[in-house]
């Protein structure tokens, strides 16, 4: 039923489906995700994003995709190793376009499946009311870790593990939030910009709501010299995209993206705390 309600929600707003190749000959290249690889060398993708990208660079404009992908990472009550994704874009349009589709698409499932935009889970309701809050990742550095994000620069590991033992916990559990404006170190793909006091970030923002992590998104980088050069910086054992840098190379429109986890947000609308509930085989297998 959540499918077939994220369908019409994109449908009636004119954005066309696709269907994107699974098999791939580069699936990623964040360090942190760790791909499956067949014997031949191609691999399984991890997101539609590259293949997405392409087609906006082929003159499409507003596309979504619900896509099975896969991440070599351990299951947990908020992992499996595969996964399924709405991902959407908009050509010639911003991050703020994609919070605000976001926003829309959460509510409009809560209300269909409980009447308002409200969503009970564990006990509690968790409000997707839009306009949802901003919050800044400096700005929760600052206030719960103690740290000055524009005085310092953390290793990815230790930016991660801060955040997970000082930021994340105090995140509301009871709103949907959007959190904004990462340091340019954590967004290869995400355009940079400068505040007025000279101080940059990417233009990023992740979503999450009940204390669940649901969304990561972009303001998209479509220089295709900036981004083979971040690609070789932040991994530079991985194979390049040769494909999906050629084709921004061609000319990618300005454009956003989100990436939201479908089987996470079925947890959430299905009050249940436990995402290997949300597939047929149980216990999953260990891949």
């Amino acid at each position: 039923r959540v499918e077939r309600l994220v369908r019409a929600f994109f449908l009636e707003r004119g954005f066309r489906e696709t269907r994107t190749p699974i098999l791939v000959e580069s699936p990623g290249m964040e360090a942190h995700i760790v791909p499956y690889r067949t014997e031949r060398g191609a691999s399984l993708r991890t997101s539609p994003e590259f293949s997405m990208k392409e087609l906006l660079v082929g003159g499409l404009e507003e596309i979504f995709q619900i896509a099975t992908c896969f991440r070599d990472e351990p299951v947990s009550a908020t992992h499996l190793p595969e996964m399924t994704l709405i991902e959407w874009y908009r050509a010639y349009a911003d991050e703020t376009a994609i919070m605000a589709d976001t926003e829309a698409l959460v509510a409009t499932l809560a209300t269909a499946l409980h009447g308002a935009p409200l969503i009970p889970f564990q006990g509690a309701h968790i409000d997707v009311t839009p306009p949802w809050p901003r919050l800044r990742v400096a700005d929760l550095f600052a206030e719960h870790a103690d740290i000055d994000l524009q005085a310092c620069t953390l290793p990815d590991a230790e930016f991660f593990q801060l955040w997970l033992d000082k930021v994340e916990p105090h995140l509301p559990r009871e709103r949907a939030v959007f959190v904004t404006e990462y340091p340019p170190e954590h967004a290869a793909l995400a355009v940079v910009a400068t505040r007025a006091d000279g101080s940059r970030f990417a233009r990023r923002f992740e979503v999450f709501a009940g204390g669940l992590e649901l969304a990561n998104a972009f303001c998209e980088l479509t220089d295709p010299i900036e981004q083979r050069a971040r690609f070789a910086r932040d991994n530079p054992r991985a194979k390049m995209p040769v494909q999906f840098l050629d084709a921004l190379a061609q000319g990618m429109p300005p454009a956003a993206g989100i990436a939201l986890g479908l089987d996470r947000l079925v947890m959430l609308l299905a009050d249940e705390p436990d995402i290997r509930f949300t597939v047929w085989l149980l216990p999953y297998v260990e891949c």
